[in-house]
This record gives C-alpha cells, sequence and structure tokens, in this order.
C-alpha cells in the first residue's frame, strides 16, 4: 500500500511539473526533494525530455547539498583549500546525448604526480695514454758525436801505439832471422848477441841506430850499410810512435808516422823478403790513415756534423779500414752500405708467403705466380705475398715444375735435379748488438723484443719473420722489413744516420794478400787497444794484491 502511494506521488509530481512551461523557486524546492529523499529511495531514475529539463538544476543542488548518489563504488566529494576558502569538488558524471539518460559515474581515482625526473649526469672525461707500437733507440748521431770528441782519440792512440810496438817488433824478428843465417863470423856473433839483448830491453830513441855504429866489421860482412841503417831506423821511429803520449796532436803523430815510411823506402837487398816488406810497409800506410780518419771525426764532432757518419764511411771506404777500427773510433758500428737489410715499408700483419733466395746461389732466379705474374730474384733477395699462389719455373735443365705455395717461407735451391722450392719450416735468426753501446729495442712478428749492449739475442719462428725497429732519429721514423734466416748486428746506416740492421756476410776464402794481412794486423791491434782501455788499472793493481793473501 504504501509503495502504491509512492507511486502515485511521483506520477502526480512528473504531471504538474510537465505542466508547467518555465522555472520557479518552486521547482528547485521540488528538485531537491527528489535529490534528497525520492531518487534515493527509487535509485536511478530514467526521466523523459520535458521532467529531465526541469529536474536536472534540482537534482544538482540537492546533491550539492549532502546527497548521496547511489550506485557501484560511489563515494562523498573531497574538498581542498583554496584562496577562497573551502570549496566544493563535484563528482564528476556523464550525459548519455543520444538516449537523454543521465546517469551518475564513480569518481575516477586521481592519477598520482609524474615521478621528477633526475637531473642529467655529466660522464666524466676519459683519456687515451697512447703507448708507442715500437719503443724508441738513443740517437745513434749523438752517441758518435759526444764519443769522437772524448773516447774516439783515445783509442786511436792505443791503436797506433800498439800497431807501431807490432811494426818493431817484425822488424827485430827479420833482422834476427837474417843473422841467425848468416855465416858464423865473430864479428857477426857479437852482433847478433848484442841486438838480441836490445830487442828484449826497454829502449830508447834511436837505440838500434847507436848499436850499429859499434859493429862496423859484422856490416862490412853483411852488406849494404846503407840498407842496414834504413831497417834500424824504421824499428827506432816505431818505437818512437809507440812512446808518444796520447794527447800529442795530430801533426805530430802524422810527421811521425811519414818518417818511419821514409826509412822503409830506404831498406834493400836481402834483409827482408819482397812480401814482408810490402807487408810492414802497408800497416805503415794504416796507422797513418787511421790518424787521419782520427781527425776527421775529431773536427766532425767538435762543430756537431750531422754528416758525420757519410764523411767517414767515405774516409772508411778509401783507406780500407777494417770494421772493427770505424766502430771503436764511432762509437758504434758502421754497416756497409750494401748489406743493410731492405726497407719495405710493410703494412699491419706478416705475409702468408715469403719466397727468397739465398746468398749462396750464384745465379738469379725467374718464375711465374698463378701463370700471370713474372718475377726474378737475385741472390739474396726475396719476394713476399699476401695468399697462396702457384708457382711455375723451368728447373734450368729442361723440365718445368708447378708447386701449389700455402703459408710460409720458401727458399729457392739449385741441386743435381736443378732448381727447385725448399719450404724453411723454422726461421732461426740473431740480432747481434754486441758492437752496440745501447740497448736495442725491436719487434719480432708484433712482439716487443730488446737486445741489450754487447749481447747476442736469438729467435727461432715458424714462417716469415717480421721485424720493426725505431731508428733513433727522434721524429718516430720505424723501419719494417722481412728478414731471411741469418745473423743481423745492429749498427748505423751512413746516409740516413739512423740505426739499421745489417747482414753478416759468410765468411769466404779469398787469396790472401799483402793488403789483408795488413789488415788483419789492423784489426788485431783494435781488439787489443780495446782491451787495454777496458783494464781499470785500480782494479788491476787490487787483483794482484788480493793474489798476494794467503
Amino acid at each position: 500500500m504504501n509503495r502504491l502511494r509512492k507511486s502515485l506521488c511521483v506520477a502526480i509530481a512528473g504531471g504538474m511539473l510537465a505542466t508547467i512551461p518555465s522555472e520557479s523557486p518552486g521547482q528547485d524546492i521540488i528538485g531537491e526533494a527528489l535529490g534528497k529523499v525520492i531518487l534515493p529511495a527509487v535509485g536511478p531514475v530514467i526521466l523523459d525530455r520535458a521532467g529531465g529539463q526541469i529536474l536536472e538544476k534540482g537534482l544538482n543542488g540537492g546533491f550539492r547539498r549532502g546527497g548521496v548518489l547511489p550506485g557501484r563504488g560511489s563515494s562523498r566529494p573531497s574538498r581542498r583549500q583554496g584562496s577562497s576558502g573551502s570549496q566544493t569538488i563535484r563528482q564528476p558524471y556523464s550525459q548519455s546525448v543520444p538516449s537523454q539518460t543521465y546517469q551518475v559515474q564513480p569518481s575516477a581515482q586521481p592519477s598520482p604526480p609524474p615521478a621528477p625526473t633526475p637531473p642529467a649526469v655529466s660522464p666524466p672525461e676519459n683519456t687515451i695514454v697512447t703507448r708507442p707500437a715500437v719503443s724508441p733507440n738513443p740517437s745513434p748521431t749523438e752517441i758518435a758525436l759526444t764519443h769522437v770528441v772524448s773516447a774516439g782519440p783515445q783509442l786511436t792512440a792505443q791503436v797506433i801505439r800498439v800497431e807501431a810496438t807490432e811494426i818493431a817488433r817484425q822488424i827485430d824478428q827479420a833482422v834476427a832471422r837474417f843473422l841467425d843465417q848468416s855465416s858464423s863470423d865473430p864479428a857477426v856473433d857479437s852482433l847478433r848477441r848484442d841486438y838480441g839483448r836490445l830487442s828484449t830491453q826497454s829502449r830508447d830513441g834511436g837505440a838500434r841506430a847507436s848499436l850499429l855504429t859499434t859493429h862496423d866489421d859484422a856490416l862490412a860482412q853483411l852488406g849494404n850499410r846503407q840498407s842496414w841503417a834504413s831497417l834500424v831506423g824504421a824499428a827506432d821511429t816505431a818505437d818512437q810512435i809507440a812512446a808518444l803520449a796520447p794527447e800529442s796532436d795530430s801533426e805530430t803523430l802524422t810527421q811521425a808516422i811519414d818518417d818511419l815510411r821514409t826509412e822503409l823506402t830506404g831498406v834493400t837487398g836481402p834483409l827482408l823478403a819482397g812480401t814482408e816488406l810490402a807487408i810492414i810497409a802497408q800497416r805503415a800506410k794504416n796507422i797513418r790513415n787511421m790518424s787521419v780518419i782520427s781527425e776527421i771525426a775529431r773536427v766532425l764532432g767538435t762543430q756537431r756534423r750531422d754528416d758525420l757518419f757519410v764523411r767517414i764511411a767515405e774516409a772508411a771506404v778509401k783507406s780500407d779500414a777494417p770494421e772493427e777500427a770505424i766502430a771503436g773510433l764511432l762509437g758504434v758500428g758502421l754497416g756497409l752500405a750494401g748489406n743493410a737489410v731492405t726497407d719495405m715499408q710493410l703494412p699491419e700483419g706478416i705475409p702468408a708467403v715469403v719466397l727468397y733466395s739465398p746468398s749462396i746461389n750464384t745465379s738469379p732466379i725467374s718464375f711465374v705466380c698463378d701463370d700471370a705474374l713474372e718475377i726474378t730474384l737475385a741472390p739474396g733477395e726475396m719476394v713476399p705475398l699476401d695468399q697462396a699462389f702457384v708457382v711455375a719455373f723451368q728447373n734450368g735443365k729442361g723440365a718445368v715444375k708447378r708447386y701449389t705455395i700455402n703459408d710460409g717461407m720458401y727458399r729457392w735451391v739449385v741441386g743435381q735435379e736443378g732448381w727447385d722450392v725448399r719450404q724453411k719450416t723454422a726461421v732461426e735468426v740473431s740480432i747481434d748488438a754486441s758492437g752496440s753501446p745501447a740497448e736495442f729495442h725491436y719487434l719480432v712478428n708484433g712482439q716487443p723484443q730488446s737486445a741489450p749492449a754487447g749481447s747476442v739475442v736469438e729467435h727461432r719462428l715458424d714462417g716469415p719473420v717480421r721485424i720493426d725497429f725505431d731508428t733513433g732519429l727522434g721524429d718516430g721514423t720505424m723501419k719494417s722489413t722481412l728478414v731471411t734466416p741469418g745473423n743481423y748486428v745492429v749498427g748505423v746506416n751512413a746516409e740516413t744516420g739512423g740505426w739499421d740492421l745489417h747482414i753478416q756476410p759468410q765468411p769466404q776464402s779469398v787469396e790472401e794478400s799483402t793488403t789483408s794481412i795488413a789488415k788483419q794486423h789492423w784489426r788485431e791491434s783494435v781488439a787489443k787497444a780495446q782491451r787495454a782501455l777496458s783494464i781499470d788499472p785500480a782494479e788491476a793493481k787490487v787483483d794482484a794484491l788480493l793474489d798476494l793473501i794467503e
């Protein structure tokens, strides 16, 4: 019954409102009543067009005054403080215009505020520390310019003294041999005894010439007095050269050597054999050349001339000086121009194949690669290739041979069957720094290596061997090369003034001549002088005293 009454009241009220064309305060009251009482009781309602227009204001007004709209998830509107005091925030809702249906929707949850963006972090600064691929080597020019002014003259003087002493000894041996072969005679026997006694004692200048004045009878029997005077005069002059002080000036030394050579020109007759006299004369010329080269080096070193190596190399070739003498004078080895390794300036890496013709081959070899590229190698030359290929060649005995060459090192050989190719599976290379005053740094197939001063370092590798090194010019200049098996001496390239590797030539049996014999004497004198200079007098004295301790 109550439910029927409520429905009737709603119908009457709706009809009355529909007949009123305009809004009035009464309508606001009815709308508020519907918003607070009727609507919560009956739930969401669908109004017709006329009723909806009248009720909209009242519904909203009642809702604003505290009404709670039913529905799933509904909630009381929230409030927030503003500059104008308390402000009500409407609960959102939507209208469905096509069906003229008004539906109140639950409020949406407020989205959380966006997280603050962290400030950009500037990355730390990075630095690149570059490391040279090849360790730098000291400047050979600086080493030599210092050496030729300080230690060079000292070594030269020592070499000349040793050579002069040996020349005097060689003359004494020739005189003793001649007297022993002479006929037995009291006068000759007396000369023989006195001369032998003199040669074993310390002598003053002109001691031999003074001895001859007391043996006129012996000289009358032995032949040409003038020849004897020249011979013993040469020996006395050699002794004078050996006794010169190390600080003697170049003019004094040169004049003494020229006097020695003049005395030798007066020796005739059977006193000295022709070959023996020629060797002594050659040795006298060698020590004169040594003094001249030393003076050239001293002048260039004092003036700090960069063409030091070129000028000394020129003088060495002209004088036929041994390498040992030049190395001692300069402080560094000066290799021959023709035996320096080839500067290939290779790209990174190692070639797949290297074909080479050893120096022992007496003729060049010609061949064709992949039937397209013709190559000729002279003895001692090589060719690198970056891939496998087919090599074809005539063996020199009417046959054509073809091989497929893969990775590795190959050499041309000549046998009973003619030309052929052999693979070198193990390559042995030695770096000889025995004559170098400083440690030599280099790379072997990209791996850092070093040869300490005075040492010889050996390497054994499979396949091609690539060596890179800094030339010591101070500008980063590097030299890259492929080497064949053998011994390589660390020295200076006279043309560039930088470090280089020189192929040590194989010893060859050559016919001895007076020049080669005299050169060998010179080489031995250099070794003796170097040993003498390396001995510390104080150290030798201490060693002698230590031997006395019981």
